[in-house]
């Protein structure tokens, strides 16, 4: 079976033997050259039969480019839904009100000005207006970092020494300079050596896991007494300064995580026991009249002055 269709009278036919002419038609398909008859017709006009094989050649060409058209569609469409979805998920939306000003409403919505004008186009400040829409995005209300904690026994401890709040004023981080340690060494150590009459010249000891367990807080007698210490050369220092020491040479490596965090849970502690600010916490070198290297050039200063809380004063 054949069928037929119309010829463009532009095309230059090769006459072959007889009535017909003898053209070249490209398959869509496989490329191949195939031959079609041409016939020529008392009106003049030439028709052409096309080889089945062709046309069924443009009719899968053409479902192709059907189904290719159609899954463009499709996921322009899903697409389309999705992605503004997801773009307005983290948005509100804000009505101006009378006597609204972008920076009061920037503080109640909890975003800068700059952030309110830069989703919303806006040049200036006042270019807003009563009745004006404006897009709000979501603050990230994402939990913070769980901050680290102190043994219960140990807490239940440390609330059995009544402060006396007036009395301090710093809080003075030491290393002991040595590998290992303990505060029953040390304490030794402070009685024969020094002839420190209250032994132990620091509030608290944090052990590293040699000599003491890693993270250890220990209570000194000069905490729980609520007396001076005689970690720094000064009197008068020595008198108002909680002393605590990190066992470890941080010069040679950093202190270990659990001290560290055992570190910052004793010191928020103190901190809200003593009233005191973040600008009370000093490093030996910081504080002491004489040039010191401790706590060391490895323990991280400014990380942990950074990550110091806001004080809460405990309620006396």
């Amino acid at each position: 079976m054949s069928t037929w269709g119309r010829a463009a009278r532009s095309r230059a036919p090769v006459r072959d033997s007889g009535y017909r002419l003898v053209n070249q038609l490209q398959d869509a398909e496989s490329g191949r050259m195939l031959d079609s008859e041409i016939d020529s017709k008392s009106s003049g006009e030439h028709w052409i039969r096309y080889d089945t094989r062709v046309m069924i050649g443009l009719i899968m060409h053409s479902a192709r480019l059907m189904m290719v058209f159609r899954m463009t569609l499709f996921w322009f469409l899903l697409a389309s839904v999705i992605f503004p979805i997801a773009a307005t998920a983290a948005e509100k939306r804000y009505t101006v009100k009378k006597n609204d000003t972008l920076t009061e409403i920037a503080r109640r919505q909890g975003v800068s000005v700059a952030a309110l004008m830069q989703l919303n186009g806006l040049k200036e400040p006042n270019q807003i207006y009563i009745g004006k829409v404006l897009r709000i995005a979501i603050p990230d209300r994402r939990p913070a970092a769980k901050r680290p904690t102190l043994d219960p026994a140990l807490l239940k401890l440390l609330d059995e020494t009544r402060i006396t709040r007036k009395k301090w004023k710093y809080i003075v981080i030491h290393h002991s300079a040595t590998e290992s340690g303990s505060a029953k060494g040390m304490d030794l150590y402070h009685r024969q050596e020094r002839h420190m009459e209250n032994g132990l010249a620091y509030h608290f000891v944090i052990g590293n896991g040699k000599g003491m367990g890693d993270g250890e807080v220990v209570i000194g007698q000069r905490w729980t007494d609520q007396i001076r210490g005689g970690h720094l050369a000064s009197e008068s220092l020595n008198e108002q300064s909680v002393g605590i020491c990190l066992v470890g040479n941080f010069d040679d490596n950093k202190p270990t995580q659990k001290q560290m965090n055992h570190l910052h849970a004793l010191v928020d502690y103190l901190m809200r026991g003593c009233g005191l600010s973040g600008a009370a916490i000093k490093t030996h070198q910081q504080i002491n009249p004489i040039h010191t290297r401790c706590p060391g050039t490895k323990f991280p200063v400014k990380t942990f002055l950074k990550e110091l809380p806001a004080p809460k004063k405990k309620a006396a």
